[in-house]
């Protein structure tokens, strides 16, 4: 049952027959739309709760009639996961699962949890967060609270890869990341690649590559984010702890990137505040340039050792890195240029599984240039 957010009463969501052609074309399912809409002077908050109850009764009645309520998977974005979760909350938790696509927040996060979706609402309900964030002049729509049993933060939570990043299309930049969600999903249903994800405390923790491993108690792979869910223990009640669990994305369909671990070890003896860029290069495949030290400046120290998430929007067989130092100091005299001493760099893929990784030793580099770095595929 595929549950859209608040709309305009002359505007039907087109992703919705999209995401119900897709889920119709996966297999044998049965797909529902919930059309609503709410009266000018009804409050948001009111007008779930009284479409949730009665999705629950609608539901009741397939039960009557020989349907399970492990059958049954609410789809809902922004209010309409809301309504979901209220669908969920009137049959006592007992259906199979909810996804909450992009939870609208406002009203909703001052409201009880009988209102807002919620994980108990379901025997597994996951949660895409797209727009926790606030995009300026406009703060976050959606939730950044979790609420599911496994709740997904994509990227920095607003301007995601592919919105705009000015207001020359108003309604493109405002609601651009918190559309995502939806499209993310609808794209997952019948992609090849996977969305996987690394359970840490915040996005912080996550860029800095602090949150590498996947196992925890009761869950011995990686979430992944999406419609399948082939990952997950099939015993109910779950056995893990909700978690919250972080990964990125491209600007396009299918949206996947290939997690990689980026370690350096300085020498030398200077230390350089800068931004580090890097690209993949292969035989047959380039990645874009990626800010890898996350948007504020980060002090590189002599003699320390970093570690960097790589989100990749490419992956192949690669045999050159090229990196570079940005400190944004203008300076034209070669002379002047400070050196940063790398004395091992190692990529390796994540998780751990993948027993491929590259390496280079006694690298030189200057800042605000390129540096092209050959690599050594070793096994590990």
């Amino acid at each position: 049952m595929i549950v859209p957010g608040k709309r305009p009463a002359t505007v039907q969501p087109s992703w919705v027959r999209t995401m119900a052609q897709e889920l119709l074309a996966r297999g044998q399912e049965n797909v529902l739309a919930v059309d609503w809409l709410i009266l000018p002077d009804m409050k948001l908050t009111e007008a779930a709760e009284q479409i949730g109850k009665k999705l629950s009764q609608i539901i009741q009645r397939l039960l009557i009639i020989g349907s399970a309520p492990d059958m049954f998977h609410l789809i809902g974005f922004g209010v309409g996961a809301h309504i979901a979760g209220t669908a969920g909350y009137n049959l006592d938790g007992t259906i199979g699962r909810i996804t909450g696509l992009d939870p609208f927040a406002s009203v909703f996060s001052e409201a009880n949890n009988s209102v807002y979706l919620d994980y108990k609402d379901g025997q597994y309900v996951d949660v895409i967060h797209s727009n926790f964030n606030s995009t300026e002049p406009m703060p976050a729509l959606g939730f950044s609270s979790p609420l599911g049993h496994v709740d997904f933060y994509i990227g920095t939570g607003f301007q995601l890869p592919g919105c705009a990043r000015g207001l020359f299309n108003r309604e493109k930049y405002l609601l651009c990341s918190h559309h995502r969600a939806h499209q993310i999903y609808t794209s997952s249903i019948r992609a090849s690649c996977h969305h996987l994800a690394f359970p840490c405390q915040s996005v912080a923790d996550f860029q800095q590559a602090k949150c590498t491993l996947c196992s925890s108690p009761g869950l011995n792979s990686c979430p992944e984010m999406g419609y399948d869910i082939t990952w997950l223990p099939s015993s109910r009640p779950l056995a893990f702890q909700p978690m919250a669990a972080f990964l990125t994305i491209t600007s396009a369909p299918p949206y996947c990137v290939t997690p990689l671990l980026l370690e350096l070890n300085l020498g030398g003896i200077l230390s350089v505040e800068a931004k580090l860029y890097i690209q993949l290069i292969g035989n047959a495949v380039k990645t874009s340039t990626m800010l890898v030290s996350g948007h504020h400046m980060t002090e590189f120290v002599a003699n320390k050792v970093y570690q960097f998430m790589i989100s990749a929007d490419s992956d192949g067989d690669f045999h050159t890195l090229s990196l570079e130092f940005s400190t944004q100091r203008l300076l034209y005299l070669e002379m002047r240029k400070r050196r940063i001493s790398i004395h091992h760099l190692l990529l390796s893929y994540l998780p751990k599984g993948r027993r491929i990784a590259y390496r280079a030793w006694n690298i030189t580099a200057v800042e605000n240039q390129r540096v092209e770095v050959v690599l050594e595929k070793i096994w590990v």
